[in-house]
């Protein structure tokens, strides 16, 4: 399933492979669903080819396992290749013990291009999903290789149907999304729609696992199917987070951001320059030259960090950053072209200067931050 775009996932892992330069990384946790996969298929092999080793069928179990996971590359390979032959970077394909992501570095900004990513990947499951059958089919019946073939069917089968349920973060969730989008809902309306259905997908399926089967194998399958129901609803949680957070960037401006600044020489005391700050209702420390030009701007940080005893004869000079071209934003940024100025050079505060070139105030990154997380200033 593609995943928007987002801080890095906390799954970490072996870089198997490279598609098209995207890092293919194979998390430790996969290997649990390898053995529980050989563990279960183990019994079923067994019984359906005649005379067959249990050594035997619980190699061929963990082998099914290692081509499932090959499958799910494939499903996910589908959303990468897509994604970048429509220009929409991907920063790596993950596979894990509850399938696979592939994790974006943006949006699609179209929502047909996010139809046509987020189909990609259950059309290539059902494509395997049909060659694997029509080759169970030609097989003779009784062999291992035919029950492999009929386990890979069913199991693409299934993985193309579940990424097609209609919640978030499954693909089906994001076709509903980029549906109601096309429709002209707000991308925030149509993320509530899909990650509620998702919600309601995971506690269907922990319903489903606690009641179906209480026999040993039944409460493994229970387990899985509780950890796939809590990935769901985590999911369809962090999408709807994010949509909050794309849904506040259009309304953000450097005018409801600005603190007011105070300008101070290179040599005025930490103490001191406190002290006037404290007076004059300040939130912004700007030093300046000779001729009060802007030249640096001070870290917030960093000022506060000066122990009690030493703020008196600490210069503010030495708690400032030398200003450079990016850390001068124009009053008039706001929404995309603010984030695109202070994602260009990362800083704690920026000076903000007005039409005439002049200093009119000071805007921090965690007021942003604070402004797209929780839509209010501290």
């Amino acid at each position: 399933m593609p995943a928007p775009p987002q801080p890095r996932s906390a799954q970490k892992g072996l870089v198997a492979t490279r598609l098209r330069g995207v890092p293919v990384v194979v998390s430790p946790s996969w290997v649990v669903t390898g053995l529980l996969l050989g563990a279960l298929y183990g019994p079923v092999i067994e019984d359906a080819v005649p005379g067959i080793e249990p050594i035997t069928a619980y190699a061929a179990a963990v082998a099914f396992a290692l081509l499932f996971g090959v499958c799910v590359f494939a499903h996910e390979a589908g959303h990468t290749l897509l994604s970048l032959r429509l220009g929409y970077p991907v920063k790596r394909i993950v596979l894990f013990a509850l399938g696979g992501v592939s994790e974006m570095d943006e949006e699609p900004s179209r929502a047909r291009d996010e139809l046509l990513i987020t189909a990609a990947g259950p059309l290539v499951s059902a494509l395997l999903a049909a060659a694997s059958g029509a080759a169970w089919a030609a097989a003779p019946p009784g062999r291992l290789l035919t029950v492999l073939l009929a386990l890979l069917m069913w199991s693409n089968a299934a993985l193309a149907g579940f990424n097609l349920l209609p919640g978030l973060p499954l693909d089906g969730g994001r076709l509903v999304r980029a549906a109601a989008v096309a429709l002209g809902a707000r991308p925030l309306t149509a993320t509530r729609i899909a990650a509620w259905g998702g919600r309601l997908i995971a506690v269907a399926l922990l319903l489903t696992g606690l009641l179906v089967d209480h026999t040993a194998a039944g409460l493994v399958g229970a387990l899985f199917t509780a950890a796939v129901a809590a990935y769901l609803w985590l999911g369809a949680g962090q999408a709807l987070q994010l949509a909050r957070v794309l849904d506040r960037i259009p309304a953000i401006t450097v005018a409801g951001l600005l603190r007011p600044g105070l300008l101070l020489p290179a040599d005025v005391s930490v103490a001191e320059a406190l002290d006037r700050a404290h007076r004059d209702g300040a939130r912004g420390l700007v030093v300046v030259d000779g001729a009060d030009r802007p030249t640096a701007i001070v870290d917030e940080a960093r000022i506060v960090a000066v122990p009690l005893e030493r703020r008196p004869w600490t210069p503010v000079g030495a708690v400032a950053r030398p200003l450079e071209n990016g850390l001068t934003l124009p009053a008039h940024l706001a929404g995309e072209d603010l984030l695109a100025r202070m994602r260009a050079t990362p800083a704690s505060e920026y000076l903000v200067l007005d039409r005439d070139g002049h200093p009119a105030g000071v805007i921090a990154t965690r007021d942003l931050v604070s402004l797209l997380k929780d839509g209010v200033i501290p």
